[in-house]
């Protein structure tokens, strides 16, 4: 990490995972179930900060957005950087301060730790 407090990335291979993701996402519906177990929820019934993440993105993709920021504000996130990430081809790289993808992830356990103390559905 540089001495500025800011991660830099090189955009090419996201590139590959933003496709990956919106591909997938898109199929996601025609294959049936969207819904994959995690691991933290199946073990402790407590919900990790991305759980409804893959619900969330096929509803994002399929132009739900309440519905998606509802189950994960993350997956809307995730569509809105994934779109813009093949859109930006021509740049290389990027660079973001180092603390905000703990502040991000932060933030998203907040919101599903909330819906489990409400029982709103995860």
């Amino acid at each position: 990490m540089p001495a500025t407090g800011r991660v830099r990335v090189e955009l090419r291979p996201l590139r590959g995972a933003a496709a990956g993701v919106l591909g997938l996402g898109v199929a996601a519906s025609s294959l049936g179930s969207t819904s994959i177990e995690c691991p933290l929820r199946a073990a402790t019934g407590v919900p990790c900060p991305f759980c409804g993440m893959t619900r969330g993105v096929v509803d994002a993709l399929h132009g739900h957005l309440a519905a998606a920021a509802a189950l994960n504000p993350g997956s809307v996130a995730i569509v809105v950087a994934a779109i813009a990430l093949l859109l930006s081809w021509r740049r290389r790289r990027a660079s973001f301060p180092a603390w905000l993808p703990v502040a991000v992830v932060a933030l998203l356990w907040s919101f599903q730790l909330f819906k489990y103390a409400t029982n709103r559905p995860l």
